[in-house]
């Protein structure tokens, strides 16, 4: 029913164009975020699925109805703005039922549904009040409610916790996550936050210059990235890239004045590729502090000269050089102390989930 399927969408303003050639699957009751960096198009695409741009070609479908020339008062979605959008002279409560009064539904329905609407969302004590005597956090309340009263097929979420303090905005996640899970209806949810969208999605469409450069579950675009954009961009701290010279299918890291051969999963792939030089990809948490039993072919153990340390409290993240090149290692707190002190770690590097990327293209090996 709020399935939408998207295909060769482009679109363009005048000779630029924005969009070149979306297509997207998102299922019936699926949370999609759209995301990337500012000027990517995604608010764009979200745009066009709400019918407020135009599509230049391409078809877009809500269920099994085109609407690719629908008007948006007749696609059956709601939207939350990233600037709220109440009625500055309205109360909550007036907020939330003037939609459903301008489509002339009968009173009782209108009052029973305001009441289950401010019930979800923990905002019956704030029905009298205007927007101007709320904080930014129960007003995204308000405009998630007066979305919510329409029932309809498709939410569409345009930056909707950008305006809010970290906290709060932490908060909100959870809260619009749970009211998902409450509803099962369609989201499409667009954010520069890649935190956001890793911990709301179900699947993630990452966007870079009109184009989608994945499409797939947070794990799959955070383990298994298409390319160095994605990689880069998706993970926080991001992921240590560092330059490397290649020999008999291992990498060679150089570290506290040591060469050393490091196996990764790809060999077969490093070997066709041809290339001398990869860019090999490893998060953070893959550099550590020796553990026991780590017995894995993929096990490293070298050393890292600190350069700088920054506590986050459950853990540390210290940064050193391989290679000419900047990396982050993700240490114990314990371990942290030590490292900042002595300014130099032992830690072992587990390369069984490392990428390798064409130094040149940025394509994935």
């Amino acid at each position: 029913m709020g399935a939408i399927t998207i295909q060769e969408l482009t679109k363009s303003y005048g000779e630029t164009q924005v969009l070149k050639g979306i297509d997207l699957a998102i299922n019936d009751g699926e949370f999609l975020i759209l995301v990337g960096p500012s000027g990517c198009g995604k608010s764009t695409l979200m745009n066009c699925i709400a019918g407020l741009e135009d599509i230049t070609s391409g078809e877009l479908f809500i269920g099994d109805d085109n609407v690719t020339n629908v008007n948006p008062k007749d696609r059956d979605i709601a939207m939350v703005f990233q600037s709220y959008a109440l009625y500055p002279t309205m109360t909550v409560e007036r907020n939330i039922r003037f939609g459903l009064e301008m489509r002339k539904y009968p009173k009782a329905e209108i009052d029973s549904t305001v009441k289950d609407v401010a019930k979800l969302l923990q905002i019956e004590h704030l029905l009298d009040r205007k927007p101007s005597q709320l904080s930014g956090g129960q007003r995204q309340r308000v405009a998630m409610g007066r979305a919510l009263a329409r029932s309809p097929r498709v939410f569409l979420f345009d930056e909707p916790l950008s305006n809010l303090d970290a906290k709060l905005r932490v908060e909100m996640r959870t809260e619009i996550k749970k009211l998902h899970k409450r509803l099962g209806t369609t989201i499409v949810y667009v954010t520069h936050d890649q935190v956001e969208a890793m911990t709301l999605a179900d699947r993630i469409a990452v966007m870079k210059d009109g184009v989608v450069q994945q499409f797939g579950t947070p794990y799959e675009i955070y383990n298994d990235p298409a390319n160095r954009f994605v990689a880069d961009f998706m993970g926080s701290p991001a992921m240590n890239f560092i330059e490397c010279t290649v020999k008999d299918g291992n990498v060679i890291i150089e570290s506290g004045g040591q060469h050393h051969e490091v196996k990764v999963p790809s060999t077969q792939a490093l070997k066709s590729s041809g290339l001398d030089t990869v860019v090999l990809g490893l998060r953070p948490e893959m550099i550590t502090e020796p553990k026991p039993h780590s017995d894995s072919g993929y096990i490293s153990q070298m050393s890292l000269n600190v350069l700088v340390t920054e506590p986050t409290g459950p853990d540390t993240l210290a940064f050193g050089e391989w290679n000419g090149q900047e990396v982050q290692a993700r240490l114990s707190p314990e371990v942290g102390v030590k490292a900042e002190t002595e300014g130099k770690v032992e830690i072992q590097v587990d390369t069984g989930k490392a990428v390798l990327f064409d130094p040149k293209t940025g394509a994935r090996i």
